[in-house]
């Protein structure tokens, strides 16, 4: 978590770990900074709260924030561009094919490499063969 907490910080991302009825995180822009918040009571482990603030910086990264106004379409939209700039983040795709040639190739030695969860691995091997990347 340090290395993403590292980044929000040089990014002027505001963290925050506070308690959040019904979600589990929630990433904002008010007086155009950006802040986000992570209630960690609902995470089982520190890998699941690891993608979750990857998934949120990439909502800042990638401007994909939105409200229950918009549409689901727009909504989806914003969800896998945030997860692709999460994948950027906590797997980035050249740190990804050296594993698979160092042997590498069980999702869950990529979980476990990445520190990360086995649904995430798989969300990002989507997305990069969306993109063609691999």
């Amino acid at each position: 978590m340090d290395d993403l907490l590292e980044f929000a910080e040089i990014n002027n991302y505001q963290v925050f770990f506070n308690e959040i009825e019904d979600i589990k995180s929630i990433s904002l822009e008010y007086n155009n900074k950006l802040f986000i918040n992570i209630d960690e009571s609902k995470f089982d482990t520190e890998r699941e709260k690891r993608v979750c603030l990857a998934h949120e910086i990439g909502h800042c990264i990638s401007g994909t924030l939105y409200t229950i106004n918009h549409s689901n379409l727009y909504r989806g939209s914003a969800e896998y561009r945030a997860d692709y700039r999460a994948a950027k983040l906590v797997i980035p795709i050249n740190q990804l094919k050296e594993c698979i040639v160092n042997g590498i190739i069980e999702k869950y030695e990529i979980a476990e490499y990445f520190n990360i969860t086995e649904e995430f691995v798989d969300r990002v091997l989507y997305i990069y063969r969306n993109k063609g990347l691999i």
